[in-house]
């Protein structure tokens, strides 16, 4: 049984036996995001179209708002559909160190509803909690706002870097905060797994057939610490990877290796750094990430950096991010690309912002992907 099954039954068993009254509170966010690729080029024709599993087909050059979910815009087309979305989540205290949070979120790019947060939380003491269930993947330092776009100065953080296609896990994690003189450090070690079925992100933009992926046996930490000016925050994952391509019903491994071996079992490592800093009216962001894949001799790097200003309930952010994958067994088939982008955001109100952002983006992949394209974006964004 996985965790977040244990997890909700818990939940359910304390609810229905009516020994614990339930305080419950709600809060939410949405965003409304229109974009279009006014311009791009590529090696070849333009447009042209990528191919992925059939029923998905994207006129290109395209931008994409996000991968996970493939938010894809497409060549000289004013679409709000890829970004725009809804989220509503419900915090539940049965007693002062038992809880449960839900957290579910509807999307525009594939008109889909899904729990993106389901567990449960036991306050062990003031500064420990133990977790169960599904909760996103503590990999990025905005994993836990993803999709909250009021949390971060971006219209979206970089999806050169925040762009995976595994990004929860059904598991167990324990939470370590305190705070010492002007810090506040925060721990984080978690274990779980996930499978993805027809992955959206590999079948709808990278292959030509279904894929599965799993991630089993993960094993991760994160340690943040930060006061009024700075914060720093490291992270490390490992995993193991199986990847199954499903054709007319027959699962085949979809991973290469040495001489075009297909292999699965594939052991990743991920390592991650961030350092921020607001100090008065400035702002900088920084993060970078680095993936290694040894049995297969293939790494992933990618970066992004920002700064910005304040002024009033104005600010602007200067950003620049990159992509670079290596690989030993398909060097010519590789992706690199990278993306500078000037970030104008209002915040007309303690809770709403209005966003507008321009992204160049240098496609320098082995293979015709998604191509040079400049982006505009708009976008309002709000909690409630």
């Amino acid at each position: 049984m996985r965790f977040n099954q244990i997890a909700a039954l818990t939940t359910l068993s304390i609810i229905s036996s009516g020994a614990l009254a339930v305080e419950s509170s709600f809060s939410g966010f949405a965003q409304l995001t229109v974009g279009r690729v006014v311009s791009g080029s590529s090696d070849g024709t333009v447009p042209y179209q990528i191919n992925a599993q059939p029923g998905y087909s994207y006129k290109c050059p395209c931008f994409t708002g996000n991968y996970e979910y493939v938010g894809m815009y497409e060549y000289h087309k004013t679409q709000v559909q890829p970004e725009s979305l809804a989220g509503l989540q419900g915090n539940f205290k049965f007693s002062p160190d038992l809880s449960a949070t839900v957290q579910v979120v509807a999307r525009g790019a594939d008109s889909s509803v899904n729990a993106d947060w389901a567990y449960g939380s036991y306050r062990i003491n003031e500064n420990l909690t133990l977790q169960a269930g599904r909760k996103r993947l503590p990999l990025y330092y905005y994993s836990d706002y993803m999709y909250v776009g009021y949390a971060y100065p971006w219209l979206r953080p970089s999806q050169d870097l925040y762009a995976w296609q595994i990004y929860s896990y059904d598991g167990a994690n324990l939470l370590y905060t305190n705070t010492v003189g002007d810090w506040t450090y925060t721990g984080n070690v978690w274990v779980g797994k996930r499978k993805s079925n027809d992955n959206q992100m590999l079948g709808n933009l990278y292959y030509s057939s279904r894929i599965d992926e799993s991630w089993n046996k993960m094993i991760g930490a994160y340690l943040d610490a930060s006061n009024d000016i700075f914060s720093v925050r490291g992270v490390y994952m490992h995993t193991v990877v199986e990847r199954y391509s499903v054709i007319n019903g027959v699962r085949s491994p979809a991973m290469s290796g040495a001489n075009g071996q297909l292999i699965n079992d594939v052991g990743q490592a991920f390592y991650g750094l961030s350092f921020n800093m607001d100090f008065k009216n400035w702002l900088m962001r920084s993060e970078i990430n680095y993936i290694d894949r040894p049995s297969v001799k293939n790494t992933f790097t990618a970066q992004s950096y920002s700064g910005g200003y304040k002024f009033d309930q104005h600010s602007v952010m200067l950003s620049y991010s990159q992509f670079a994958e290596h690989s030993a067994y398909w060097p010519t088939g590789t992706e690199k690309h990278n993306t500078t982008s000037l970030t104008y955001r209002w915040d007309f109100t303690t809770s709403q912002a209005l966003k507008v952002q321009f992204d160049k983006v240098k496609d320098k992949s082995k293979f015709q992907f998604t191509g040079d394209a400049n982006q505009l974006s708009a976008s309002w964004q709000m909690v409630f």
